[in-house]
Parts: structure tokens; sequence; C-alpha cells
């Protein structure tokens, strides 16, 4: 039984007695619980134990009231310097218009998710599908783990997406684009298609290359801002080195004049055209450098390297290009067992006696 109680002793070899005020109760695993503070009088100890008797401590409040608006709000104020920023706007405003602007955090629960998802299925891909749940499951967990206004993150199960479009050229299909872009409009565009190509660099990459980071002496060009965050160098071959030498080096500005791709679409739009390529982007130059670097005996160690990319999983799908290390991990088991004559193998499967001449 609980009890407030004061509890006296003394020092030996000293007269005065010490008091201390506390109490005296049952835990819930049965055992005894004596708590004395020297400090305490007949009230504090009192309560103390109404205290841990009616286990008044207060709890964290769970805070419901922060809406899907205020919160997308406060992502993209902490996202300010995201390279993605805009995009990540673009999908957030989609989602606010499905689940509403004044919903509460609490109330976009994995049963509402997995409606969005099925209804987003109807209309668009998976991959499509995908990177908004992934925006919306990065903001959910910010806000139960960074913001604590979310007392748990509601399950989100992406869906499997496939490998994606693998589209590349020929060497006779990049011979007869080149020579179209040669002909072109726009001086421009064949150093910019022929270095994209013989260097596999983004779009965005290419565009924006400035001269400072180009060293031809090293044969290289810097990069400091990719997809991925990630310095990296990209080496030069001759071709994409001819390209730099045609633009004579500079010591400032972007080695292809402008930074803005609406400057080449028209002249790259007729230019397919022309050229007879179906269904063929900008970014299956990059496509068609890996392809042929696999081709022509890459690893795809080398290939990821060459690319950027942070993992290997990036490159499998050039894997089917280059069956030659598939046929040299055969060719190890040719020697696993003797070899057998034509002869051999005949009276092997006839079961006929082995003749010595």
């Amino acid at each position: 039984m609980a009890k407030v109680r004061q509890r006296t002793w003394k020092i030996p070899g000293q007269r005065t007695q010490r008091k201390a005020w506390g109490f005296v109760t049952v835990g819930e695993d049965g055992k005894q619980i004596r708590v004395f503070r020297s400090d305490w009088s007949r009230e504090d100890a009192e309560k103390a134990l109404a205290e841990r008797t009616l286990k008044t401590e207060t709890p964290r409040p769970t805070v419901t009231s922060t809406t899907f608006a205020q919160a997308v709000e406060r992502y993209l104020a902490a996202k300010v310097r995201k390279r993605t920023l805009t995009e990540d706007e673009r999908l957030l405003g989609h989602l606010k218009e499905h689940f509403g602007e004044d919903t509460a955090l609490a109330q976009i629960t994995a049963s509402r998710i997995s409606e969005y998802k099925d209804h987003r299925l109807a209309a668009v891909s998976g991959a499509t599908v995908n990177r908004a749940l992934a925006l919306l499951r990065h903001l959910l967990r910010l806000a139960h783990e960074e913001w604590e206004v979310l007392d748990a993150v509601p399950r989100i199960r992406l869906e499997k997406e496939s490998e994606g479009r693998l589209r590349w050229l020929t060497p006779e299909d990049a011979t007869r684009l080149l020579r179209v872009c040669r002909d072109s409009r726009n001086t421009d565009l064949l150093d910019l298609v022929e270095f994209a190509l013989f260097t596999g660099m983004r779009r965005g990459e290419v565009l924006g290359l400035a001269w400072e980071r180009v060293d031809r002496a090293r044969g290289v060009v810097l990069l400091d801002i990719t997809k991925n965050s990630r310095r990296r160098e990209v080496p030069l071959n001759s071709r994409a080195d001819a390209v730099l030498a045609r633009r004579g080096s500079k010591s400032t500005g972007l080695v292809f004049g402008v930074l803005r791709w609406n400057h080449f679409r028209t002249a790259w739009d007729l230019a397919v055209e022309r050229a007879k390529l179906v269904d063929f982007h900008f970014h299956d130059l990059r496509h068609t450098f890996a392809s042929w670097a696999v081709q022509r005996g890459a690893t795809l160690q080398e290939v990821k390297d060459l690319l950027g990319h942070s993992s290997l999983a990036m490159v499998m799908r050039y894997a089917h290009l280059s069956p030659e290390h598939l046929r040299t991990a055969v060719a190890r088991l040719d020697a696993t067992l003797p070899t057998e004559t034509a002869v051999q193998i005949t009276q092997r499967i006839t079961h006929e006696p082995v003749r010595v001449s």
C-alpha cells in the first residue's frame, strides 16, 4: 500500500537526526519502491506519490492540426537548395489537389494512398506514380521523425518498374544523324550532338559545361553539379576533343554558348525527322554511348563510372549487349571433365563395346 512518511536516521558520532520526507509504494512488478528526498516537505511527498499513483505525467502531445498544405510549405522551405525543387513543387501541387490542402496529415492513411495509386495507374505508368509516392513518403517521414507532427508514417508500397526504354543508334544511324546536323541552320547543333554522343553526358551537363571545367591537356572535363550531386571527371576521346578544338578554347563562358534547350529544340526535332529516326530523343545519345561502349568490351563497372551512376543497377539494362563475358564464363567449364572423342561418345550412347585396334 502506498504511504507517505518521514524517514529519520542518525549519523554515528553525531547527535543531530537527519530527516527526509518521501513515500513507499509497490511497482507494477510487485517490488517495493522507496523514494525519499531531504529537500521535500510532506506536501511535496504527497504530490509526488499522487503523480506516480495516478500516472499524471504529461505525455508528448499528438499534433493532428498540421494540414497537408502546411507540411508541403515546410518541406519546400527545408529543401530550398535541392536541385529538383521545381519538379518537387509540381508533384506536391498534384498531391495537394488530390488529397486536399486542408486535409490533416494524420488523415492521409495507407488506405487513401492505395486508392490514389490505383486511380493514377489507370492513366500513367508505374514509374510516374512511384515518383509521386516516393516524394509523399519522404515528406511524411520528415513530419514524423524530425518535425514530430505525425504519430506514424503510413505504409506506402511502390509499384514494380520495368527496366525502361533503351533506344540507341547503329553506327549507320549515327552517321546519318550527324550528316543532317551538319546541314542544319543551327550552326551549334552538330557540335552539341557529337559531343554528347562521344561523352555520354546528360543534356543538362553538356549545355551547362563551362570552359573553366575543360582540361584538354589532361583529356577530361570536370563536372561539379551532376544529377546525383557527385563530382566526376569525364574522359575525352579524340572525337569529343575535336569538337572542343573546333569551338576554340576560351577561359570563361559556356562551351556551347547557351544554357537553354529551347535554342536547339526545333533544329534537333527537324534533324531527327530528316535522319528518319523513329522515337529518338536527345537522351538516347547517352544510351547510344553506353551501348557502343559495352559492345566494344567495356565492363558494366566501367560504363557505370563513365555515366556517373551511383549503382550498377542503372547499367544492368546494357548487360545483354555484351554476352561475351557469359561465353567466357561457360568456356571455363570445358576442362572440368576429360574430353571424349566422337567415337567414344557414340559408343557410350549405343552401349557398344569399345574396340581397341
